[in-house]
């Protein structure tokens, strides 16, 4: 039993281990594709605005930390208004934008946000993150400068912004 039991701790230890290890692999942006919730069509990486920094956030409509961070993004998107945002949910449409009117209403109809949906879950095996909401801000050059995670680590993204 003993054996079992420190089996299955060392097991834990080296899943959240190479979890932590590979989130911060990511140096550019990668290569992605998901269905645009405001419009008809496909969204991917080539369609990135050249010159402009990217924010990629991953949120769900069900999460509380989402709806603190994106309602203080909003809040303060006066910032983001040179940065092209891409919001990305595995929810669809008509369960993410009451959220977004509700709770972030300067993502809704903006022409420097995308809306996307997962629809095949893809997000999570190309960018691993650990936790919802994550933050990818990306350079002009779609070089990482940066992952925040949660609704607190959030605010830390409008340092990188000035």
């Amino acid at each position: 039993m003993k054996t079992k039991l420190t089996t299955l701790l060392i097991l834990l230890c080296s899943i959240f281990s190479f979890a932590q290890q590979t989130e911060n692999t990511l140096k550019t942006i990668p290569e992605f594709s998901f269905v645009k919730m405001q419009s008809d069509g496909i969204f991917s990486s080539n369609d990135i605005k050249k010159g402009k920094k990217t924010l990629i956030v991953l949120f769900s409509p069900t999460c509380i930390h989402c709806q603190l961070a994106l309602n203080h993004l909003s809040n303060n998107f006066d910032y983001l208004k040179d940065t092209q945002v891409i919001l990305v949910s595995e929810y669809k449409a008509d369960e993410v934008l009451p959220f977004l009117k509700e709770h972030a209403p300067k993502f809704v109809d903006n022409k420097n946000v995308e809306l996307l949906y997962d629809s095949n879950y893809e997000f999570a095996p190309i960018f691993q993150p650990t936790s919802i909401p994550t933050f990818y801000l990306f350079d002009k050059d779609k070089s990482l400068l940066t992952i925040k995670k949660g609704s607190v680590e959030a605010n830390q993204i409008f340092t990188y912004l000035k």
